[in-house]
C-alpha cells in the first residue's frame, strides 16, 4: 500500500468520527436546558428580599453620616505639609558612617576621617519629607503641627484644602513638647473653602470614646481612619521630654504627623504624633498629643516663639505595689511621683522636699504618675508658685515651691542670642559663629572649654571648601589663641588666608581658609 492511499484512508477515518462526535452532540442538545444556550447577554440577577430595617441598623446609618460629615467639615481645615533640606552628602575622605563602625568594606575593616581640609568640597542634595497640620485660625494663617515634621527644613511649602499651595514659615517650635506652629507666608493667599478647628479641653475625654485620625499616610492625602480612645495619660513613651499622651487605635502612619485627632463633635482632642510598631506602619497602637497641652504651648509660641520650662529640680521614679507598701503610703494611693534625688540649690531643695517623699498633687490634682508631675510642672511659667501634696513616712504635708526656669533652657537663651549675633553679623570666611557655650559644648561633644564655635557654613564658601562645618571649634588662628568672637575677627581682618587650629568631637586639625 503506497504511502499515499494510507494517509488518505487516515484522514477519511478521523473525518466519520469528527462528524461522529458533531452528531451526538446535536442530537444530545435537543434533550438539554437552556444553560447550553447564549441567545442573549448575561445578566446578574437582582437581589432578593427587602434588606435589613430596623431601629439598629438606622442608627448605624445615621453614625456613618454624622462621621461623613465631621471628615467634610474637618477637611476643610487639614494641610498637607511639604519640607524640603538640603543635606551635605559626604565628601571624600570622609567617613561613611557604616564604615564608622565595621570600617571600609564591612566588618574587619578600620578607618579613619580624613583631616577636614584633604577632602573634596561637600555636595548637597535635597531630601523630602511629608506630614500633616491643620488651621487653628485661617484668619491670620496659623498651623499647627509637629516639631519633628519642620525641624531642621529649608523649605517648607504648604497644600491647602482648596488645593492652593503656598510657602510656610515656623512661628515658633517646642522640642519638648513636639509641637511646632507653621504660618502661610503670603498674606493674602486664597481663604476660600477653608475651615479652622477648635482646640477643645481633651480632660474631658473617656477611654472608649470614638475619635477619627485625620491626614496624609504614606502621603495619601485627606485620608480618615475611625477608632476609639484606648487609654489616656500615656506616659514615659520616650516621644517627647513633657507630655501624656491619648492613646488611639484609629491608624495612624508615616505622614500622618501632626494631623488632627477629632471627636465626635467635630472638635480637636489631640494631634497625631506617634505609633508603636515593630514594622513602622500601623500596629492598632498611636499616640497624639492632647489638645489641652497643645493649646498651651502654641500660644507660646506664637506669642514670644519659644516655651520656657518649668523646673522643680528632681529626680522621680514611678511607684510599684512593694514601694506603696513600704512607703506606708495610706489606701486609696496608688500614684504619684517617688522623689529619688534632690538638686541641690534647686526650687524642691528650698521649699523643703526630701528624697522619700511622694507627690500625689499637684495644684489639687491626683497624680496617677511620676510622668504626670513632670509635665504639669513642666508647662508651668517660670516664677509660678506651686502646690504640692506629698507623703513622708506614710503622714500627708502640703509644700509650696516657686517654680524656676530649667537650666537647659537658660542655656538655650544665651546659645539663640549668641547665634542670632552671629548671623546678623558678617560671615567670615562663609561661616557664621558663636562664642564657647556650655549647651554648645555638649550639642557638639567636645572636649575644649574656651573658643568660637562654627554655628554654619555657607555652601561653596572657603569655610565649606575647606572642610569646616557646623559644630567645628576653633581655638587657635596664626598661632594666636582665640578666647571670643572678637579675637577671631581681627586676627582675620584684611586676610585672605588663615591658619586656623581646630577640634572636632576631640579630634584636633590644622585647616587652611583661604578667600
Amino acid at each position: 500500500m503506497s504511502k499515499s492511499y494510507s494517509h488518505k484512508r487516515y484522514k477519511q477515518k478521523w473525518l466519520w468520527l469528527l462528524l461522529a462526535a458533531l452528531t451526538t452532540g446535536i442530537v444530545g442538545s435537543a434533550g438539554m436546558s437552556t444553560w447550553s444556550t447564549a441567545a442573549s447577554a448575561y445578566t446578574i440577577p437582582a437581589q432578593g428580599g427587602p434588606g435589613i430595617a430596623n431601629e439598629n441598623v438606622e442608627f448605624l446609618q445615621k453614625m456613618s453620616k454624622g462621621v461623613a460629615q465631621i471628615a467634610k467639615q474637618a477637611n476643610q481645615a487639614i494641610v498637607f505639609v511639604s519640607v524640603y533640606k538640603n543635606v551635605q552628602s559626604m565628601p571624600s575622605g570622609m567617613i561613611d558612617p557604616f564604615d564608622f563602625f565595621f570600617g571600609p568594606g564591612g566588618p574587619g575593616g578600620g578607618g579613619r576621617q580624613a583631616p577636614p581640609n584633604q577632602r573634596q568640597p561637600h555636595k548637597e542634595k535635597r531630601e523630602e519629607g511629608l506630614g500633616s497640620g491643620f488651621f487653628i485660625d485661617v484668619a491670620k494663617g496659623y498651623i499647627i503641627t509637629n516639631n519633628h515634621v519642620v525641624q531642621g527644613a529649608d523649605e517648607i511649602q504648604l497644600k491647602l484644602a482648596n488645593n492652593e499651595t503656598y510657602i510656610g514659615k515656623v512661628m515658633g517650635r517646642d522640642p519638648n513638647t513636639d509641637i511646632a506652629v507653621v504660618q502661610v507666608k503670603q498674606e493674602n493667599f486664597n481663604r476660600n473653602g477653608l475651615g479652622a478647628l477648635q482646640l477643645t479641653n481633651s480632660d474631658d475625654l473617656s477611654v472608649g470614646d470614638f475619635v477619627v485620625a485625620l491626614g496624609a499616610p504614606f502621603g495619601l492625602e485627606a485620608s480618615l481612619s475611625f477608632g476609639v480612645v484606648s487609654a489616656m495619660s500615656r506616659g514615659s513613651l520616650g516621644i517627647a521630654n513633657i507630655g501624656n499622651f491619648i492613646q488611639t487605635d484609629a491608624a495612624i502612619n508615616p505622614g500622618n504627623s501632626g494631623g488632627p485627632l477629632i471627636d465626635m463633635r467635630g472638635k480637636c482632642v489631640g494631634m497625631n504624633t506617634a505609633i508603636y510598631s515593630r514594622s513602622g506602619a500601623y500596629n492598632g497602637i498611636g499616640f497624639a498629643v492632647p489638645a489641652t497641652m497643645v493649646r498651651t504651648v502654641a500660644e507660646q509660641l506664637i506669642n514670644t516663639g519659644h516655651v520656657r520650662r518649668g523646673y522643680l529640680g528632681v529626680y522621680l521614679q514611678p511607684l510599684d505595689e512593694e514601694m506603696i507598701t513600704s512607703l506606708n503610703l495610706p489606701e486609696g494611693v496608688k500614684g504619684g511621683g517617688l522623689v529619688s534625688r534632690l538638686m541641690q540649690g534647686g526650687p524642691a531643695a528650698k521649699a523643703g522636699l526630701e528624697t522619700g517623699d511622694v507627690i500625689t498633687e499637684v495644684n489639687g490634682q491626683t497624680i496617677k504618675s511620676h510622668s504626670e508631675v513632670t509635665t504639669a510642672i513642666g508647662l508651668m511659667k517660670p516664677g509660678t508658685k506651686v502646690n504640692l501634696t506629698v507623703y513622708r513616712d506614710g503622714k500627708k504635708k502640703s509644700l509650696q515651691v516657686l517654680i524656676s526656669q530649667h537650666p537647659e533652657d537658660q542655656g538655650e537663651d544665651a546659645e539663640n542670642t549668641e547665634e542670632e549675633s552671629a548671623s546678623a553679623s558678617k560671615q567670615l570666611f562663609g561661616m557664621s559663629i558663636a562664642p564657647w557655650s556650655k549647651s554648645l559644648q555638649d550639642r557638639y561633644n567636645l572636649e575644649s572649654k574656651s573658643g568660637v564655635i562654627i554655628t554654619q557654613t555657607a555652601p561653596d564658601s572657603p569655610a565649606d571648601r575647606a572642610g569646616l562645618r557646623a559644630g567645628d571649634l576653633i581655638l587657635k588662628v596664626d598661632g594666636r589663641k582665640v578666647d571670643g568672637v572678637e579675637t577671631l575677627r581681627k586676627a582675620a581682618k584684611g586676610k585672605n588666608r588663615l591658619l586656623v587650629w581646630i577640634e572636632r568631637a576631640g579630634e584636633y586639625y590644622f585647616v587652611t581658609l583661604r578667600n
